[in-house]
């Protein structure tokens, strides 16, 4: 975004004052970026807000996700099939082959699904087949129902993204269990609000995470992962290496190591050790 969105700012203000003000200068930037970006939001935090205070960032960034998410939410919709005219084509899925569907049929048969698709596949599977069948089958003014939401996707974020996609597509989304239509006002609102929720959620962790890396290096540490073996270690191991009656498994348990570790820092393995003197 622009690094000149807050000239003349003076945030001589309360401490509420700040973060009431912070969080409506981010609403207009979001509103502004949807009119430059529809489908994506920037990331982070322009340098204009760099010497903010942490919860001063933190409420631009989540008056930013509720700006954006508001000015998509009463955009004009792409002109597709009116969806309540479509098939509405069920999906039901268990989690193991001892569950039974027969809950999830009958629901799915008595909202009026003329056709229904039904597996046994893990939530976090990302290779459904009965899914892909159904997606395939229908058309623009069609709309996919579920029992529950956690029948078509094992996280918001996932839920999300499926649900984009089928409005990308002209397909509606109805969730039987927790009342929810996109094929209704209230439920695309409800469904705008998830995205914002999420967006918010994840420009938390980032935040969070920045600044604990921040205060790592303050306290003189650094960030990421330790490495699992030291400089002296690699020295130890190239000696125990270099005696062919050692094996690569036994230096590795000697090191409190997995071999494919030892194999990481030390390419070639045994190959590439050569004894003292040759």
């Amino acid at each position: 975004m622009a690094e000149d969105v807050f000239p003349g700012i003076d945030f001589a203000l309360p401490a509420q004052g700040k973060l009431d003000a912070a969080r409506e200068i981010g609403r207009q930037c979001g509103t502004a970026w949807y009119a430059h970006d529809t489908e994506v939001l920037p990331p982070g935090f322009p340098n204009s807000v760099s010497t903010w205070s942490l919860r001063c960032r933190a409420a631009w960034r989540e008056g930013l996700v509720n700006g954006w998410h508001a000015a998509k939410a009463s955009a004009p919709l792409p002109a597709v099939a009116p969806l309540s005219k479509g098939m509405l084509v069920g999906y039901a899925r268990v989690s193991t082959q001892e569950q039974a569907t027969n809950l999830q049929l009958d629901a799915l048969a008595k909202a009026g699904c003329t056709r229904v698709f039904s597996e046994s596949a893990s939530g976090a599977q990302r290779d459904r087949p009965e899914l892909a069948r159904a997606l395939d089958y229908m058309r623009p003014g069609d709309a996919l129902v579920v029992w529950k939401l956690d029948r078509l996707a094992r996280s918001l974020k996932q839920l999300i993204e499926t649900v984009e996609s089928l409005e990308g597509k002209g397909i509606g989304f109805r969730s039987l269990t927790e009342s929810i239509d996109t094929t209704t006002a209230g439920g695309k609102l409800t469904f705008h609000i998830f995205a914002a929720l999420a967006e918010f959620e994840r420009s938390m962790i980032r935040e969070r995470t920045r600044a604990g890396l921040d205060a790592a290096r303050a306290r003189g540490r650094a960030g990421g992962r330790p490495r699992s073996l030291t400089e002296k270690d690699l020295e130890m191991a190239k000696t125990l290496l270099a005696n062919p009656d050692i094996t690569v498994d036994e230096v590795a348990a000697r090191l409190s190591v997995a071999p494919a570790t030892l194999y990481r820092y030390l390419p070639g393995g045994r190959g590439a050790i050569h004894a003292p003197g040759e």
